[in-house]
């Protein structure tokens, strides 16, 4: 059996999984903190991006191809770059591995930094706005309590989060063993590769873990474990 690595998304934490880890093997399971990771790590800021990061989380870790990366949103492009720099297993759930499927209204990584310090991103303005613009009904809880637990978050940890999702890199990211993806996201354009499809938003994994698990099970069913 594979060990298990779990890595969640931007403003989220380990407890996004809760729903979906415990349909999974349970047997090795790692469930990275990214804040913590961070903390430890501690780099300067300018040289943080997908890969800097997934080159410390491997050497920390020891990830190699007998492990399986599984990443939600941000998590999952940190296990597509991964995969391409140890080959390991990854599954990417409502994720991507181009960094022109975000959803957003700025990739200057220049001007990030001055949102960010300026304390625009944690502002009670801007999260207020995030909130209210935001168009799912079902996740709409889920996504309030993110935004305002990023209001807590070090500042400098926000703006690492920032660089690693929009930051240019040096290694292009490896194609998923799995994509699993809702239509309705509103966070991450649809996948332009194959992929399984789930009922629900951005947040399938929390809504509708048996729909995400489902694929995952029937491929690691399947697929042989190289040895450690």
């Amino acid at each position: 059996m594979p060990r298990l690595i779990y890595i969640h998304g931007y403003v989220e934490d380990p407890s996004i999984f809760d729903k979906l880890s415990p349909l999974l093997p349970t047997e090795l399971v790692l469930k990275l903190n990214l804040q913590d990771e961070f903390a430890r790590w501690s780099p300067i800021d300018n040289t943080v991006n997908v890969s800097t990061l997934a080159q410390y989380l491997t050497k920390t870790h020891h990830i190699g191809p007998a492990d399986v990366v599984i990443g939600h949103s941000m998590g999952g492009w940190i296990a597509a770059n991964l995969k391409a720099q140890t080959g390991c297993r990854a599954v990417l759930i409502s994720s991507y591995t181009d960094q022109r499927k975000l959803l957003t209204f700025t990739r200057n990584v220049r001007v990030v930094n001055w949102l960010v310090y300026l304390g625009v991103v944690q502002s009670r303005f801007f999260t207020n706005f995030t909130t209210k613009q935001y168009p799912s009904d079902e996740s709409r809880e889920l996504h309030k309590s993110l935004v305002s637990n990023m209001i807590s978050q070090p500042r400098r940890y926000v703006y690492q989060q920032l660089r690693v999702l929009m930051a240019s890199f040096p290694t292009p990211p490896a194609p998923p063993d799995l994509r699993i993806h809702a239509q309705a996201d509103t966070i991450l354009r649809y996948p332009d590769e194959p992929c399984y499809e789930t009922p629900g938003d951005h947040f399938n994994l929390v809504f509708y873990p048996e729909a995400v698990a489902a694929p995952i099970l029937t491929w690691l069913d399947t697929t042989p474990t190289p040895p450690r």
